[in-house]
């Protein structure tokens, strides 16, 4: 084998070996068995019809973490501490929503205490809350009852509702996906889920965005293909970014041959001259 050619195989190699070792980081960091998530739905992005990196598109890889290693804050807190994951406020996180069916990735907007001695909602966030809120039946952020409302809340600015007597009775998060097409109502308001997320329900939280790096999974999925649709620039700047990457390998590679070409004539230059 040529010298140039194995110059190019080790660095093929070393980008392996570099893959690999992020990887095993990766894994020790989330603590779970797979670190990695493909969205395959469009509910979490900010533009409806484009893709955005810092933002949960169709088609991104989500680097996950155990939600036993998070510090997890909701939407109404973030807007308090000043945390931002995925371009809002808050954390994001994965829940399980029951057997056979797909988990789902959505914002955590508020957590909410259920009072099971009078079937009332404690959310004690909302005490130093400085968006606009109310609650028909009581005001008191320590015993809710009626329907609770959020005004302007979130990157798209939405108002939203939810009937607190319709939820099922266990303490958790108030969910809501980022998208202001298609997500703009609470997830336990439009049946994707009856009742608040509680720790025990969530599979893992998303920490980190590898974007576009999914699409092609997404492609395979005969029933989210569709998704694709909303991110039509995605394809694009995957082909981009590997093109980039071989592009920087071969250029390397062209690099490193000229050297060598001129060291060559340098010698043969001075042997001619002795």
């Amino acid at each position: 084998m040529k010298r140039e050619s194995r110059i190019l195989v080790g660095i093929i190699a070393i980008i392996a070996i570099m893959i690999g070792a992020g990887y095993v980081g990766i894994n020790a960091i989330s603590g779970l068995d797979s670190p990695l998530s493909v969205v395959t739905s469009s509910s979490m992005q900010h533009d409806n019809d484009l893709s955005q990196i810092g933002v949960i598109d169709t088609g991104d890889v989500m680097i996950i973490q155990a939600p036993s290693k998070v510090d997890i804050q909701s939407y109404v807190e973030g807007t308090v501490s000043g945390l931002k994951m995925f371009g809002d406020y808050g954390h994001v996180i994965v829940y399980n929503r029951g057997d056979d069916v797909n988990p789902v990735i959505h914002r955590a907007i508020i957590w909410l205490d259920y009072n099971s001695k009078d079937g009332t909602w404690s959310a004690p966030s909302l005490a130093d809350y400085k968006g606009s809120w109310s609650c028909t039946g009581s005001s008191n952020y320590l015993s809710l009852s009626g329907t609770l409302t959020f005004q302007g809340i979130t990157q798209s600015n939405k108002t939203v509702s939810i009937n607190l007597d319709s939820l099922g009775k266990q303490s958790g998060y108030l969910t809501m996906g980022d998208n202001p097409v298609s997500n703009s109502y609470f997830d336990q308001t439009v049946g994707i889920i009856s009742h608040p997320i509680g720790n025990d329900d969530i599979r893992s939280v998303p920490i980190m965005e590898l974007p576009w790096m999914g699409v092609l999974k997404v492609y395979m999925t005969e029933n989210k293909r569709a998704y694709l649709s909303h991110v039509p620039n995605s394809s694009i700047c995957l082909v981009m970014l590997f093109a980039t990457i071989i592009g920087l390998i071969y250029s390397y590679d062209i690099f490193y041959l000229r050297k060598k070409l001129a060291e060559d004539q340098k010698e043969l230059d001075e042997y001619r001259y002795y």
